[in-house]
């Protein structure tokens, strides 16, 4: 199983939970910690987000991971596991905090990402023992680390009554800045964010700006940050391969375990989508 068990304020990256009430005297982990503190944003939001949503909170945890930010989340449906999968899109570092003991994975459906975050170098957590279910006070109450791991907390869609608003409230409790993605007015989803707004968080609504806020020193104009997004893992594989620069298609497809006829057809959609340009001899670009 490798779980782990350490005290919060023996770790760098941990210790920021010793300022929140209620901190655990301990914790248990799979994978691995930053063994310094880094910048960590939170993502959270619905369980059943929309389009929108999904595409907002995807975009926003690439844009993290490119620039070095650890992107914390619940792993739950929804927002949650967009959140993790985007940062995974961009070889970044992201972690999950449980609501259950690591012997298990809720919901199920998720083992294979948790398998996946821990493999990228990233780590799932839990204040819970083995053999601890799921129980859904649980969820409210890891939503205080979360918010207490985290910097920053994003809500990208949050309905009025969601149990995402209670991780923005121990943010707030725990002074860290609070950021809402605004939404439809008459959109339920969007019901909690805008509240927050209405309420002092600040909403989120360039995210180049957003990210030149937390680090100001990072050049939000240059190709990293603007690396676009395929439609499929295959496309992000090829986007990502391409991303510093010119690069031989027989090289990128060493790297994918399908058949040539799937490769030339995904960068035969990305061309068309004007995300990759030909430059004769089986040589690729970005085209953007």
């Amino acid at each position: 199983m490798n779980i782990k068990t350490f005290k919060p304020e023996k770790y760098e990256y941990t210790k920021i939970l010793s300022n929140i009430s209620d901190c655990p005297s301990e914790l248990f982990y799979k994978g691995t910690l930053p063994n310094k503190r880094i910048k960590t944003v939170a993502i959270v939001g619905s369980r059943k987000p929309t389009a929108y949503g999904r595409n907002i909170a995807n975009k926003i945890a690439n844009r993290l991971a490119e620039v070095g930010i650890v992107v914390i989340s619940g792993l739950a449906l929804g927002i949650d596991s967009v959140a993790h999968r985007g940062a995974l899109e961009r070889d970044g570092l992201t972690i999950a905090v449980l609501a259950n003991g690591l012997d298990m994975v809720y919901p199920a459906m998720h083992r294979s990402l948790a398998e996946r975050i821990i493999s990228s170098g990233g780590a799932i957590i839990s204040e819970y023992p083995i053999n601890t279910k799921p129980l859904p006070w649980q969820f409210l109450a890891r939503n205080r680390i979360i918010s207490g791991l985290a910097d920053v907390i994003v809500v990208v869609e949050a309905s009025k009554r969601s149990g995402t608003l209670s991780t923005a409230s121990h943010g707030i409790n725990q002074g860290k800045e609070v950021f809402a993605v605004p939404g439809n007015i008459t959109s339920p989803y969007s019901e909690g964010c805008n509240h927050l707004i209405k309420m002092g968080a600040t909403p989120l609504i360039d995210i180049d700006e957003f990210i030149k806020y937390l680090v100001p020193e990072v050049d939000v104009k240059s190709k990293q940050a603007y690396l676009p997004i395929g439609s499929n893992d295959i496309e992000n594989f090829i986007i990502n391969k391409l991303r510093d620069g010119e690069i031989d298609g027989d090289e990128i497809f060493s790297g994918l375990n399908i058949s040539i006829s799937e490769f030339n057809q995904a960068l035969t959609m990305l061309e068309i989508k004007g995300i990759i340009k030909s430059q004769g001899g089986n040589r690729w670009n970005l085209g953007w």
